[in-house]
C-alpha cells in the first residue's frame, strides 16, 4: 500500500487506511472534521479541517479533534 494511501492516528499513532474515518485501536477519529453543531451563528458544515484546527476554517464550529480532547 502507499504511503498516500495511509493516515495516522493522532491519539494511538496507529497507521490506518485514509478510507477509515475511525481508528481500530483506540476509536479516536481519523479526519478532523466540522462537528456540524448548529448555533447562534453558524448552522456547521461537514469540511475536513487541518489536523491542528480547533475551529472549521469555513463556519467556525467546534472540530472533532477539539471536542474528543485530542488537540
Amino acid at each position: 500500500m502507499a504511503d498516500d494511501e495511509l493516515q495516522t492516528c493522532v491519539r494511538c499513532y496507529h497507521v490506518a487506511d485514509k478510507k477509515d474515518k475511525y481508528c481500530i485501536q483506540c476509536g479516536a477519529p481519523l479526519k478532523n472534521k466540522c462537528t456540524k453543531k448548529k448555533t447562534v451563528l453558524h448552522a456547521g458544515c461537514s469540511k475536513v479541517n487541518e489536523p491542528n484546527a480547533k475551529y472549521c476554517a469555513d463556519c467556525g464550529t467546534e472540530t472533532l479533534f477539539n471536542e474528543w480532547g485530542l488537540l
